[in-house]
């Protein structure tokens, strides 16, 4: 039994390299949009928004950190909680470095 459990997990693959690039863009897209209403001179109407955003990251961060999609020594959600939390800028640095070292960097305006 333990050996077929062995032989069946050798088999399984990671996730889809699309669904994988979609997550990553989700993350970044959401930590944009956070940074932008962080960071940018407050406009009207912005109510709810940076609250919605900080949740929207997190979750998405959640989302990188279950499918081990951070690099190797990264810790994505913690510095992700620490950055939108108690807008810690070296957490922020590093979750913006992230998303310029997995292509999208054009997305982040702050880091």
């Amino acid at each position: 039994m333990l050996l077929a459990a062995v032989l069946s997990a050798c088999g399984e693959q990671g996730p889809d390299p699309e669904r994988v690039a979609s997550w990553r863009e989700d993350y970044c897209s959401d930590l944009a949009a956070w940074q932008r209403i962080t960071h940018d001179p407050p406009v009207k109407g912005y109510g709810n928004e940076p609250v919605l955003t900080a949740a929207a990251v997190i979750s998405a961060a959640k989302v990188i950190d279950r499918e081990h999609l951070d690099h190797e020594g990264s810790h994505i959600l913690n510095d992700t909680a620490r950055a939108v939390s108690h807008q810690d800028r070296e957490a922020e640095k590093r979750v913006s470095a992230y998303c310029d070292a997995v292509g999208f960097e054009t997305l982040m305006k702050y880091g």
